[in-house]
């Protein structure tokens, strides 16, 4: 299999989030756009719909040029959740500890990037260097070398992890749901004995 060395920057375009004015109550007041941080972020590919922080139209208008849309890649750059990686596939807003990478050139699968960056967590953390609070600034993100398939064996790729995830996922919805079937066959047992 041939492999083809990209810089991140090559890929797509890489945004660092940023938080809008919190002393702007109209920046979140009703917010319906979701506004990630690394919390969310360590979620991982599952994150979609389960963060608890919105902003609204204002809020985002007001930071939008450091908003993503579309199939996107996040990673925590920052502190103790560097190296966190997650994919959206919706318009949403971040925080400055999050790089994300957006609007991928041709020939890139995004969740190919994404199953391949949840690989180099270690690596991150030991290219920001041993600061107090270790940081992975855009520039030097930008900068790192991926080698990457042709778009076939990507996709390949991608349909193998993505199967198996979506197969964790539901296991995990499965066994959620079993304390509560367990409540509901014992209350029927009872309500049928009596």
């Amino acid at each position: 299999m041939e492999l083809k060395k990209y810089k991140l920057a090559d890929i797509g375009k890489v945004i660092t989030g940023k938080t809008p004015s919190t002393s702007i109550a109209e920046n979140y007041a009703w917010g319906t756009i979701p506004f990630y941080t690394p919390e969310d972020v360590a979620k991982g590919l599952g994150m979609m719909g389960r963060n608890s922080r919105f902003i609204s139209k204002t809020g985002f208008e007001e930071i939008a040029s450091n908003t993503i849309s579309g199939e996107s890649v996040l990673v925590g750059c920052i502190g103790s959740d560097m190296g966190n990686v997650a994919y959206s596939n919706i318009t949403c807003a971040t925080n400055q500890q999050i790089n994300a990478i957006t609007q991928f050139k041709n020939g890139i699968d995004p969740l190919y990037v994404y199953y391949l960056l949840s690989t180099m967590k270690s690596y991150f953390q030991k290219i920001a260097g041993s600061t107090t609070t270790p940081i992975l600034p855009k520039s030097i993100f930008e900068e790192i070398e991926i080698h990457l398939p042709d778009m076939k064996k990507q996709k390949d790729v991608v349909s193998i992890l993505y199967a198996l995830d979506r197969k964790i996922e539901l296991n995990k919805q499965i066994n959620d749901n079993l304390p509560m079937l367990d409540r509901s066959s014992a209350m029927a047992k009872v309500r049928h004995a009596a």
